[in-house]
């Protein structure tokens, strides 16, 4: 299944991974800065439409709940992220991030770990 989150509904769904099921205004009082109701809304509507998100009807105001692990749409966004910028392959993208960045000792101690695991199973 195909779990595109724009970057506006990440919020969203945070949220309702976090603490929902939720109703719109429960969402809205969790969100970090003042969202006009209608974009709220709008995204939950989206999300639903995406089979995100199921809203339950049933009961006033309606209530909102993640139908997908969060794990599962950042699994996604990794496979989606490194394919398109590091052609699939995380020794690239590690690499850059190494190069661009400052490491402590224990972080580097820290992957050093990670690759020894990686070799020896």
């Amino acid at each position: 299944m195909d779990y595109r989150i724009s970057d506006s509904e990440w919020p969203v769904m945070q949220i309702l991974w976090e603490h929902g099921p939720l109703t719109q205004p429960q969402l809205m009082q969790q969100l970090s800065r003042e969202w006009n109701k209608n974009t709220v809304h709008t995204f939950l509507t989206r999300l639903e439409k995406k089979g995100l998100v199921i809203i339950d009807k049933s009961c006033t105001p309606h209530q909102y709940q993640a139908l997908v692990k969060r794990e599962d749409c950042i699994y996604q966004e990794k496979q989606s992220f490194l394919n398109k910028v590091y052609q699939g392959s995380v020794g690239r993208l590690i690499s850059s991030f190494l190069q661009d960045g400052d490491l402590s000792k224990e972080e580097i101690e820290d992957l050093r770990k990670i690759l020894d695991r990686m070799d020896n199973p």
